[in-house]
């Protein structure tokens, strides 16, 4: 911590009194109140599109995000051991509930408000993988093959484990909804429209869970944390936004129009654009993802967690096709109105 408080210190022209982690962030008490350092592990060409992202929603109005203080020497991040970092304000909060129907309405808004003001970015050469204007199609099928692959592994196995076991037993009614989310997809305006958004210049913030909205005691929504930024159209986070709001036994259409009626008093979604928030939906990305963070990540949270978790997802299946029907149905049933 002395070396991160002398590189501050140094590089803001501050006096640090105290500094602690919390989470993924710092907070730093100083003589002029409490900052934030975030830091993020990526490369400088990755770390100059998450600048480039929210220094363009300063530029175009937008008031819910923290402005990175510039150092000593005029930029707006400084260089740390495995990474690169920015300051910012340290802003009283809590993190929003999306079960409260007023701090969701807030988020929308919020949502959309950001996305309105993230159009006509300049896409900064060099940041690899951060484009997918076009592209669901392309990342959809990739997680199909490595579902397959996820497969191949288990039947590899001489012995297999309680989670193997569960997640073959589910493995195809899964798989068959991603080949069926992706043929859909192929069948619709998805690559028009996404020319039509594309040309808008607009980005996304590509993780929209409610720990990533903060509020104040003046109710007013701060987004933050920028690291999983992209380059796609608005209806990425909107699909996004809505799945976190449904999933895990709040498959309910009111609540799916709710999230619809506030975003759209920002930007329309019309019955096409719709279409395709039902085909996002549709793709199982939480039973890939699970796959993914136990078979390619092994990601350290133990046996019995990884367990529950694909439980939860299972045991969710039913619901979840049932609405993604009903929500089908809807959208035909208005587009022949």
């Amino acid at each position: 911590m002395e070396e991160l408080k002398k590189l501050l210190e140094s590089s803001y022209n501050i006096e640090i009194l105290s500094i602690e982690k919390i989470k993924n962030v710092y907070k730093i008490k100083t003589e002029d109140g409490y900052k934030c350092l975030k830091f993020s592990k990526y490369d400088i060409n990755q770390f100059n599109f998450i600048i480039s992202a929210i220094d363009h929603l300063l530029r175009r109005g937008f008031k819910n995000i923290l402005p990175p203080y510039s150092t000593q020497k005029g930029d707006k991040y400084i260089k740390l051991d495995g990474g690169y970092g920015f300051l910012t304000d340290w802003i009283e909060s809590r993190e929003a509930n999306f079960k409260n129907s007023a701090e969701l309405k807030l988020c929308v808004k919020t949502l959309a408000e950001f996305h309105l003001s993230s159009r006509g970015f300049d896409f900064p050469e060099g940041a690899k993988g951060r484009n997918y204007y076009g592209r669901w199609i392309r990342k959809f099928k990739k997680r199909c093959d490595e579902l397959l692959y996820f497969k191949a592994l288990i039947k590899s196995k001489d012995s297999l484990s309680q989670f193997d076991n569960i997640y073959l037993k589910y493995f195809d009614v899964h798989y068959k909804q991603a080949l069926k989310a992706i043929k859909d997809l192929e069948e619709s305006n998805y690559l028009e429209i996404m020319k039509g958004h594309q040309a808008l210049g607009g980005f996304c913030h590509h993780d929209t869970a409610n720990h990533n909205f903060l509020i104040t005691d003046d109710f007013i929504a701060f987004m933050i944390d920028f690291d999983y930024c992209i380059f796609d159209s608005h209806l990425h986070d909107l699909s996004s936004i809505i799945i976190r709001n449904l999933k895990y036994g709040n498959w309910d259409f009111e609540r799916l129009q709710f999230i619809l009626d506030i975003y759209s008093e920002f930007i329309p979604v019309n019955i096409e654009e719709q279409y395709l928030i039902f085909c996002f939906m549709e793709f199982p990305q939480d039973f890939w993802q699970v796959g993914l963070q136990y078979y390619i990540e092994k990601q350290p949270w133990g046996e019995d967690f990884f367990i529950k978790k694909l439980n939860r997802i299972v045991g969710d299946s039913r619901d979840r096709i049932d609405f993604i029907e009903k929500f089908r149905a809807s959208l035909m049933e208005g587009s022949n109105a």
